[in-house]
């Protein structure tokens, strides 16, 4: 499907039971502002469930503007001006019950990607094995020739919908989406304008290594409260870099796979049950952190031999919670180069209070490279720690 046309054009579902199955869609914008509504809905009772092949938005000096899904709740008590709290229908306007993208979703250039996808029906269930949207190819954003961003606002919701359980109104909060990966250069963002705090969990399934920069914020306001939570299950140990100074404060998550993450704030907290977790770009901050399983990760092994460590912050407290040793993986740094400098003592973690089965001289775990007696070999030795922790060096082979 192709779609370019004029100012503004709307795919909107106004039957029951209404399922798209469409393969590769593309919508390239124009030379003026265009906006795209598709999959939006006459009411609860149309909203359309959605099956896209490959996605394909935008394209070299054209501006583009889509809205998957309306930009409202389908029926809703809304705040409209000065008047809050009555009920409304909003015609042509609901959102889009369930989007799953088989392939790749590619973003280029100046255009906006709008979600809004939430099945209205009361006894549907949300959650991660059920998600909202479900990408199951890599979010893929390519700045324009002429240096444009893309942006892709996971929830858009812009006519101020009040979530409160005694009001007329969606009673579940939380908005699920599951991507394969998210690679490129861009804006990822949330415009979602609930009177009301929401939740929306992002959760990586990558297949691929990805590597983002750019931005990647929950864009919090008076008008946005909506948190968001991130989520690492990758496969195979594969790896998703956000070097974005990434802000927001709902929970980190890794359970497979690895996440490489930047931050100066604090983002909310981690919890490891498996995989691995590390900073990048000087690091990254979490508000507290409790470990049941992984690797800390040190992804960037440039970063050493300028006697600096993509150090990881906790705010808070760090809890042990399960036995077993907690790996430090190097990623396949060559540490002989940092001895014959003398630049061989870092910074790897450091918490404002441990909880569980340490023994740290101080709340910092740091590292020491040495000589060893065998030809050649190079020993990493945590200092400040006897118990709990154990370090290795591994070689990419």
């Amino acid at each position: 499907m192709t779609s370019g046309g004029s100012l503004k054009n709307n795919f909107i579902a106004n039957v029951s039971g209404a399922f798209w199955n469409i393969g590769e869609f593309t919508f390239g914008g124009g030379s003026s502002y265009r906006e795209f509504v598709f999959g939006a809905s006459f009411s609860n009772g149309t909203q359309p469930e959605v099956t896209l092949g490959t996605v394909n938005i935008g394209s070299d000096g054209a501006r583009a503007e889509i809205h998957f899904g309306g930009d409202v709740a389908g029926i809703c008590v809304a705040t409209v001006g000065d008047i809050a709290g009555q009920n409304m229908t909003m015609n042509d306007s609901a959102c889009m019950k369930y989007l799953t993208v088989t392939g790749d979703f590619n973003i280029y250039g100046d255009s906006i990607v709008q979600m809004n996808v939430w099945n209205e029906d009361a006894s549907a269930v949300h959650s991660e094995n059920t998600p909202d949207i479900a990408i199951d190819g890599v979010v893929r954003m390519t700045p324009s020739s002429d240096g444009k961003l893309p942006t892709l606002n996971l929830l858009n919701r812009v006519a101020t919908i009040s979530w409160n359980e005694y009001k007329a109104a969606p009673g579940a909060t939380d908005t699920f989406i599951k991507v394969g990966g998210l690679d490129g250069r861009g804006n990822l963002s949330n415009n979602s304008q609930t009177l009301d705090a929401s939740t929306v969990k992002l959760i990586f399934t990558n297949k691929d290594d990805c590597d983002f920069s750019g931005t990647f914020t929950e864009n919090r306001s008076d008008s946005i409260k909506t948190v968001m939570s991130v989520k690492m299950a990758g496969e195979n140990g594969k790896r998703q870099i956000i070097r974005a100074d990434s802000a927001f404060t709902g929970t980190v998550e890794v359970e497979s796979g690895v996440l490489i993450i930047h931050s100066t704030a604090a983002l909310g907290k981690l919890t490891m049950t498996g995989g691995g977790f590390g900073g990048i770009e000087s690091g990254v901050s979490v508000s507290g952190a409790e470990w049941f399983g992984g690797d800390i990760v040190f992804h960037n092994t440039e970063t050493y031999f300028g006697g600096l460590a993509d150090k990881i912050t906790i705010d808070g407290t760090f809890t042990k919670s399960a036995e077993g040793k907690i790996g430090v993986d190097f990623s396949g740094l060559d540490a002989s180069g940092l001895i014959d400098e003398g630049n061989n003592v870092f910074d790897l973690i450091t918490a404002n209070a441990l909880e569980g089965s340490f023994s740290w001289v101080g709340n910092t775990l740091t590292v020491t490279f040495s000589q060893v007696p065998e030809p050649a070999a190079v020993a990493a030795l945590i200092g400040a720690l006897a118990l709990g922790v154990a370090a290795w060096k591994r070689r990419r082979g």
